[in-house]
């Protein structure tokens, strides 16, 4: 006996069918597989990058891997909204950027061993006494017992919070300390990142010159 040659198009078309239908399952896995694995690497890649600067006493983001990985190294342009976070308290509770929002702030990244941070930290809290309109917020890291003890050392009274490794400072673009973001009052950056003693003292006095022309302004 023979097929009908209709039975025969019809078994065809479905074993056509059912390879398609296999083939576009197939490829979905391909694809969703494969995004999950650049997803991986990119994550791979941020957490050894964060890895590597544990290792690199100087923070300064110069090791031999991440010269050659995507992060951003270079700091956050003027007019580029800070990215909020929130993070521990020293002194105990939690500090989130947008609680001063319709403030200026001072952001200051640090680290208790430092050296650079320690000449810096005494300067930093005369200018927090001296314009207490402004917001001075300290990003630290490290155990908070040697923050707790540069704390006390050098007497400041601005808050200081305390990131686990670096995860504050891949948002904010650059892994140096000390490093200090002036951020407006819509909560938008408005200079560059300015690294190092100097160029952070320049910024306290480009922040302290604003500050009394809005009052002279307001007068």
């Amino acid at each position: 006996m023979h097929a009908h040659p209709t039975i025969l198009v019809l078994a065809l078309l479905t074993v056509a069918l059912l390879v398609m239908t296999f083939g576009c399952w197939l490829g979905w896995q391909l694809v969703r597989q494969n995004g999950r694995v650049l997803l991986r690497l990119e994550s791979i890649e941020h957490r050894f990058g964060l890895w590597e600067l544990e290792g690199d006493p100087s923070g300064n983001g110069k090791s031999k891997s991440l010269t050659r990985s995507r992060l951003n190294r270079g700091g956050l342009k003027a007019g580029t909204p800070a990215p909020n976070f929130r993070l521990p308290r020293l002194d105990g509770g939690e500090l989130s950027l947008e609680e001063f929002r319709g403030r200026r702030v001072l952001l200051v990244f640090s680290d208790p061993e430092c050296g650079p941070c320690n000449q810096l930290a005494p300067q930093l809290e005369e200018f927090h006494r001296e314009n207490p309109e402004l917001a001075l917020v300290m990003i630290s890291r490290r155990a908070p017992k040697a923050n707790r003890a540069k704390v006390k050392e050098h007497g400041l009274t601005f808050p200081c919070v305390i990131q686990q490794h670096w995860e504050i400072s891949l948002l904010y673009g650059m892994f140096a300390t000390p490093m200090t973001y002036l951020i407006d009052e819509r909560g938008l950056i408005l200079n560059d990142v300015a690294v190092g003693v100097e160029p952070i003292l320049a910024l306290l006095v480009k922040a302290t010159n604003h500050a009394n022309k809005k009052e002279l302004v307001a007068a």
